[in-house]
């Protein structure tokens, strides 16, 4: 999906091209840790071309799964992860029914991003947020100016920019396609699925996110973000 860039998002991508260019020596494009969170639902995912049943009539067809029922309002879960060149960190998977605020992110995500991006990329790592309500606090961004040595701050992270992130340009869509939805009963199930689909992301990651953060330095990628 493209992002909805409006005139003043084109200025702020131009920006922190620009930024990354001066301020992040080549080597730093491996330091990044790219964090996000996104809402898994327990009705899954269709694909209209993908899931297809072969069948000599309407009614064969549904008796065989031809009828993908949605729920009116379905339960979900959401999910926190990070992302970079060395894989993806262990994720925290928050209680059925709960939303981000600045407190559980302070209180549970903050304290288990950084030993993980210790552990995956060294002292030297970069923390990377979006510009969500929760990560802008003020609670929030004095926590991590007090913990984080190095990080990409609000004022330099394009809004609307979901295709700059790793996460959002590959490591989701990959989770959520390789969930077997069929085993899927309830939140246990989901939350096991979801589990175990992460501890499997392939090292494809890597290439994705050298191709994302390398297209930082180049004429092209800032020709591209001026006619985006």
């Amino acid at each position: 999906i493209q992002p909805n860039i409006q005139d003043d998002h084109k200025q702020r991508r131009k920006s922190f091209a620009y930024w990354v260019r001066k301020s992040l020596r080549k080597k730093d494009h491996g330091l990044i840790l790219f964090t996000d969170e996104k809402y898994f639902g327990m009705d899954g995912i269709y694909n209209r071309q993908n899931d297809r049943v072969y069948a000599s009539s309407r009614q064969e067809a549904d008796a065989h799964g031809g009828i993908h029922r949605l729920s009116k309002f379905p339960k979900r879960i959401m999910v926190w992860l990070g992302a970079c060149k060395e894989g993806v960190t262990t994720p925290i998977i928050f209680k059925p029914g709960e939303t981000l605020t600045h407190k559980n992110y302070i209180d549970i995500v903050l304290p288990h991003a950084f030993p993980e991006g210790q552990r995956l990329l060294g002292e030297d790592f970069i923390y990377q947020q979006d510009n969500a309500t929760p990560h802008t606090h003020k609670d929030s961004l004095t926590w991590i100016r007090n913990n984080f040595s190095r990080f990409i701050d609000e004022t330099k992270w394009p809004p609307n920019s979901s295709d700059l992130s790793v996460l959002d340009y590959y490591v989701w869509d990959a989770i959520n396609h390789n969930i077997h939805w069929e085993k899927v009963k309830n939140y246990n199930s989901l939350i096991e699925e979801i589990k175990q689909v992460v501890s499997r992301v392939p090292k494809q990651t890597v290439t994705i996110l050298d191709n994302i953060v390398s297209a930082y330095y180049t004429p092209r990628h800032l020709a591209f973000i001026d006619i985006i």
